[in-house]
C-alpha cells in the first residue's frame, strides 16, 4: 500500500473502514449477545479495565484523562474494579505519592474471555461467507490494520 494518500483517498478509506466495521458489528450482534452483557460491570468500569490493561500500568490521573472525567470520579470506578479483583492499586516505587493501576490475572482472564468470545463469533460469521467475500473482507481489513497501526504509532509518539 502506498503510504502517501491524498485527502480524498484518506477520506474514502476512512469511510470504507467505518462502513466495514459497522457491517461487521451488526452481523456479530445478530448472532449472539455480547459476552460483556453478563458482566457486573458498568460501561465506565469496562472501558477503564480495557484502558488499564492496554497501558499495562497507569495512574488514576491518566485514566481520568482518557475517560474524560475528573480524578474523583475515577476513584469510585477503580474501587469497584479492585473489589472485584480485576485491578490492583500499588504504590509507585519511583514516587510513593502516586498510585499505579494494573490489571490482575483475573482481569486479564476476563478480557481474554471477552476477546475469545468475539473471535469465536467472527469466525462463525466469516465461515458463512463465500471465498470471494472473505478475500474482499480481508483486503479491507488489511487497509484498516495499516491505518490503525499508523494511528496508534502517531498517538503514542505524541504522548
Amino acid at each position: 500500500m502506498h503510504n502517501r494518500l491524498t485527502g480524498m483517498e484518506k477520506a474514502k478509506l476512512i469511510e470504507e473502514i467505518i462502513q466495514l466495521q459497522q457491517r461487521i458489528g451488526y452481523a456479530v450482534r445478530q448472532y449472539a449477545p455480547e459476552a460483556w452483557m453478563d458482566l457486573s460491570l458498568t460501561i465506565g468500569q469496562l472501558k477503564s479495565l480495557f484502558f488499564i490493561d492496554f497501558e499495562v500500568s497507569t495512574n488514576p490521573r491518566k485514566l481520568a484523562t482518557a475517560l474524560g472525567v475528573t480524578p474523583p470520579n475515577v476513584t469510585a470506578i477503580v474501587d469497584r474494579l479492585v473489589e472485584q479483583g480485576l485491578v490492583s492499586r500499588q504504590e509507585n516505587p519511583e514516587d510513593r505519592r502516586m498510585l499505579l493501576l494494573k490489571t490482575t490475572d483475573k482481569g486479564k482472564a476476563l478480557l481474554a474471555k471477552l476477546r475469545e468470545s468475539r473471535i469465536s463469533r467472527m469466525s462463525g460469521i466469516l465461515a458463512q461467507l463465500s471465498l470471494k467475500e472473505r478475500l474482499d473482507c480481508s483486503a479491507k481489513r488489511d487497509r484498516e490494520i495499516c491505518w490503525y497501526c499508523h494511528f496508534v504509532s502517531t498517538y503514542h509518539s505524541a504522548t
